[in-house]
């Protein structure tokens, strides 16, 4: 989300947010938050700066104990974290405004600083975290699909059975693209001359 109170704002309107808190309640879905979908989980989002709206506040969907405050600094930064329940390694990129607290939630990512990069409900169910990319770590991704199959009663897979690793992907795309277009014309009228 590029404006989390907008985007909020658009979940009550349309029935989603209500939809959600009922899931939440009935406790049979883990609802996950990533960056403003995490914000959105807490109690309350301020944005006094007018930073990403001219909403100045707004209750979020209060399914997490926290709070969240725009400010006018911007976090942009890769980051890695330990998972706590799992005792796993995440990595991806925090990028957002927002700075989220709670007064009562342990850290559910802790990063090398020691700082939360996220929270969630003393049982699991609930979370979310700024790590965007967070799922892209194979055994925590892999540690995460087999806790859920064990919720529903079917065996963990427990070994990972599909690897993620976008370089190589990345890589053919940019073969792929050298190939179908002429870069060198294309750099001539961008007057980028090589």
């Amino acid at each position: 989300s590029k404006n989390t109170l907008g985007d909020l704002a658009y979940l009550k309107r349309s029935g989603l947010a209500d939809r959600i808190v009922k899931l939440a309640a009935a406790g049979a879905t883990e609802i996950v938050g990533i960056c403003g979908g995490f914000q959105m989980l807490g109690r309350e989002v301020r944005d006094p700066g007018s930073v990403e709206s001219d909403v100045s506040r707004a209750a979020g969907l209060g399914l997490l104990e926290v709070q969240t405050v725009m400010r006018g600094e911007k976090t942009l930064v890769r980051s890695s974290a330990r998972h706590a329940p799992s005792g796993l390694t995440v990595e991806g990129y925090e990028i957002h405004h927002g700075q989220t607290t709670s007064a009562s939630l342990a850290a559910l990512f802790v990063r090398p600083d020691g700082e939360a990069a996220g929270l969630g409900t003393a049982d699991g169910r609930i979370w979310g975290t700024y790590l965007h990319g967070v799922f892209d770590a194979d055994g925590f991704r892999r540690w995460f699909i087999d806790r859920l199959r064990l919720r529903r009663g079917l065996p963990p897979a427990s070994r990972i059975l599909a690897a993620y690793d976008i370089e190589p992907a990345l890589d053919r795309l940019a073969a792929s693209v050298r190939r179908s277009l002429n870069l060198e014309a294309i750099y001539r009228l961008m007057g980028l001359g090589r």
